[in-house]
């Protein structure tokens, strides 16, 4: 900005004294002279007329803006606050510009005392009320914030266009396109008055004038002062186009005042003195220090909150992150609840180490240990309640419930001691913890009184416990006999050594089972009383509780006296050790087992490779694989595969056959031919394990496990294709074959029936099953069989099974097989060493049959 300027001396008082020309304003030279408002004393010209209103009274829409020239037609406005009249301080407006205004002292303001000792003040006209700058406009009394009466007619009900925050005086000033007028709409161009002289080419306007806040820029920064309203266009009045040197466009009537002179004065601050006598106006930047004028102090600048809200929210995001990490430390602290959770699962899991980890005291692993062995606990269920604690200790209840074997249930309640040691909670462990008054060196043990014991019983309610039943089903039912001391260690607490028991057969197997519950008395001893028992006295102060004891439970197994008593009166016959077996097919259940001699369960534990009969299943897994049933297959005498000669039995040669043609005379050159073409050792091997080999046969008393094991040449795959090789079964195992292509599916022999056994696996289909019945109707029909008498329509497979060591130029033994099926019950018969199955298996097969 220019350096400050001579002071000026004040206006004639006269209004008439010193006339202007035409367009001149005040702070532009008088006579054209390019001086502003710090023009020198004397500078105003005759004839140039004063203004007709106080500097505090804005400019209307009916009177020219201060600086443009008066009409002298003008009728004078009565005078409200002379030039040079002091003012009193002003109370607080309700109606500041941008913040409340501060008492002000006498000042050279728009009323206060002049200097000059020209009158300067004129009578004014009715003034137009001021409107808040930021607030809705309300109605005024009879003084406004300007000082002058409110006159104005303007309807404040009307609603205020939208307004945006004014700019201050520090705005980016700029040069300005035309804008439109500020006047309401409909009121037409109205001359502005405080719009910066945007005339700067005019030779009569001076580079600083005072209604101009920064020297030749528009005073709007290229934007209107808030949305919604704009300057007026600069080259209108109402008189008509705007001309160089005429006075500054001001508001029009009615008009907002904050859209007027007054905005560029305020600097946008609510209560601030308007007019030049406010901050930054037209005295300010030349410091007059002789005028009148008097700014004061100037209003307090906002303090910025900014830093006092990041400081806040700083303070806020620690304090809740040390809330948050106080609540985690206090969230993460070992809980009571984690010792007594660990200490009643692994007592569920009767995992006594496991348990003994959470506690502190005496050794909790050998304590509770010592009471499940001591009442044969065999599951445990507990359940703890919530801790209660106080400081570094506290307690928590629990209530168990004990399954003891051979006797009911039992439970009782407790409480466990809880301590906090180096940040941790631990059970507090003590005799007295696992079992209410269980003192040191004590223990809790058991006697037992038995009841009456279970019997053993055939499908049709048949006793087969008794001495006078036959001995093979002796062999199944088992015997009785006392407990040794390793039947007492298996047997559990409620069992001494001398105690009746089942030694083998389903006697043991279903030892519980028929045993029953024991009547049992627990007792609280010492432990070295617990290894007598026997010699313990029961009595009221060492009986800790008496369970009731039950009776024993009957089996009842599968088998069928009819069906069992037509196998021992057909397998008496053989001359050799013999067994047979007999199964339904539809379900798998054991109709008979008869051995003869007695003492061999050969029946289900003997062991002999199946031979011819084993055909059945590799005829199955050549349908599986390829061949058609239709196909033609050629019998030779002998047949080399992988270098071993294969030949049939007594040398016989058959030529072309049919498939069902070479399985009815068992011809064996033919089938190792077609094993050789469509088999490999895995294919067969899975036939086999599709018919139950590979597998336990779990049927409540000792079987043998049929086994076809991996071959790893096709020698040896030939070989078990027909029954040979390293082929190891039962006749429990074969009578299963027949009854899988009877029924369609293989199916898991059952003995026992009642209780029903758990865990049985599913059966098995057999895909081909439909082509097998014919081909195994034609071996008694036209095949290996047709000489047997069998009755009714059976359905069987030969099978004559080397064994033992060659010698040179003699011949093998053979174990005779005949197996089949008639109706829903299927066979099998093996001949220890008998020779021929047709010859020797299948008369008894017959014999068997014929008598169902």
């Amino acid at each position: 900005m220019a350096p400050p300027a001579p002071v000026p001396e004040a206006p004639p008082a006269d209004p008439n004294e010193a006339p202007r020309g035409p367009g001149q304003q005040w702070g532009q030279p008088a006579q054209g002279a390019d001086r502003g408002w710090d023009a020198p004393e004397g500078t105003p010209a005759a004839g140039t007329p004063e203004p007709s209103g106080a500097w505090d009274a804005p400019g209307r829409g009916d009177q020219p803006s201060w600086g443009s020239p008066v009409d002298p037609s003008a009728a004078p406005a009565p005078a409200e606050e002379p030039w040079g009249t002091p003012v009193q301080p002003r109370p607080p407006q309700a109606e500041g510009w941008s913040a409340p205004a501060e008492p002000q002292g006498p000042q050279e303001a728009w009323g206060g005392p002049a200097r000059s000792p020209q009158d300067w003040s004129a009578p004014l006209e009715p003034q137009p009320s001021h409107e808040s700058w930021s607030a809705p406009a309300e109605p005024q009394g009879p003084q406004e914030a300007w000082g002058g009466p409110a006159h104005s007619q303007r309807d404040w009900s009307a609603p205020a266009e939208p307004q945006g925050p004014p700019p201050g005086w520090n705005d980016p000033a700029g040069a300005q396109p035309p804008q439109e007028g500020w006047s309401a709409p409909g009121t037409g161009p109205q001359p502005g008055w405080g719009q910066a002289a945007q005339n700067q080419g005019n030779p009569g306007t001076s580079p600083e004038a005072w209604g101009t806040p920064y020297a030749g820029q528009p005073a709007y920064a290229g934007d209107t002062p808030y949305p919604g309203t704009a300057p007026a266009p600069y080259g209108g009045t109402e008189s008509g186009p705007y001309e160089p040197g005429q006075g500054e466009p001001g508001p029009s009537a009615g008009e907002n005042q904050s859209d007027s002179y007054g905005f560029l004065y305020g600097g946008g601050d609510r209560g601030a003195p308007s007019g030049p006598q406010g901050p930054d106006g037209p005295d300010e930047p030349y410091g007059y220090e002789d005028d009148a004028y008097d700014p004061g102090p100037p209003p307090p600048r906002r303090r910025s909150r900014r830093g006092l809200v990041i400081g806040l929210v700083a303070s806020v995001v620690v304090l809740a992150l040390i809330g948050a990490g106080a609540g985690w430390y206090v969230y993460t602290l070992p809980q009571p609840e984690e010792a007594t959770a660990e200490y009643e699962a692994a007592w569920e899991e009767q995992d006594y180490a496991r348990l003994a980890a959470v506690t502190t005291g005496e050794d909790a692993e050998t304590v509770m240990g010592g009471i499940d062995t001591g009442l044969g606990v065999e599951a445990v269920d507990v359940e703890v309640g919530t801790p209660v604690t106080e400081g570094g200790t506290g307690s928590a209840p629990y209530e168990v419930t004990v399954s003891l074997t051979n006797a009911d249930d039992w439970g009782w309640e407790g409480e466990l001691p809880l301590l906090r040691e180096d940040g941790e909670w631990w059970v507090e462990f003590s005799p007295e913890v696992a079992f209410p008054g269980l003192g040191e060196g004590q223990v809790l043990a058991r006697t037992a009184v038995w009841g009456e014991r279970g019997r053993i019983l055939a499908a049709d309610g048949t006793r087969l416990d008794t001495p006078d039943v036959a001995g093979s089903l002796q062999m199944i039912v088992g015997a009785l006999g006392e407990a040794d001391e390793e039947d007492a260690e298996r047997l559990g607490p409620a069992y001494d050594v001398g105690d009746t028991v089942g030694v083998s057969g389903l006697q043991r197997t279903y030892e519980e089972h028929l045993a029953g519950e024991a009547a049992t008395t627990i007792l609280m001893v010492d432990a070295a009383e617990a290894e007598d028992l026997a010699s313990v006295e029961v009595t009221e102060e060492n009986t800790v509780a008496a369970l009731d004891g039950s009776d024993g439970a009957d089996i009842t197994t599968s088998i069928d006296m009819g069906v069992q008593n037509a196998a021992a009166n057909a397998i008496i016959k053989a001359d050799d050790p013999a067994g047979l077996v007999a199964v339904r097919p539809s379900t798998g259940e054991i109709l008979a087992a008869v051995n003869v001699p007695g003492g061999f369960n050969r029946a289900f534990e003997g062991q002999y490779p199946p031979g011819s009969a084993f055909k059945i299943i590799t005829y199955s897994s050549l349908l599986d694989n390829g061949l058609s049933v239709d196909a033609t297959m050629e019998c030779p005498e002998e047949y080399d595969l992988g270098g071993w000669p294969f030949r049939n039995a007594g040398g016989a040669e058959y030529g072309a056959q049919t498939v069902t043609e070479a399985f009815a005379t068992s011809c064996n050159t033919s089938l190792v031919q077609e094993v050789d073409q469509y088999l490999n050792p895995e294919t067969l091997q899975a036939s086999a394990e599709q018919f139950g080999m590979n597998a336990p046969l779990d049927i409540g008393v000792p079987t043998h496990e049929p086994s076809f094991p991996p071959v790893d040449s096709s020698t040896m795959m030939g070989a078990q294709g027909i029954g040979q090789g390293q082929i190891l079964t039962s006749p429990l195992h074969m009578a299963t074959v027949p009854a899988a292509v009877a029924d369609g599916s293989w199916r898991h022999p059952v003995l026992v029936t009642e209780p029903a056994q758990e865990d049985l696996p599913g059966p098995n289909p057999i895909g081909n099953a439909e082509a097998l019945r014919p081909m195994m109707r034609a071996v008694v029909t036209e095949g290996t069989a047709k000489d047997v008498a069998f009755q009714g329509e059976v359905y069987g497979k030969t099978g004559s099974a080397e064994f033992g060591t060659p010698e040179e130029d003699e011949e093998l033994p053979t174990h005779a097989w005949m197996v089949g099926y008639k109706g829903d019950v299927a066979f099998a018969v093996v001949v220890d060493g008998g020779g021929g199955g047709g010859s020797v298996a299948g008369p008894l097969a017959a014999d068997f049959t014929n008598a169902l």
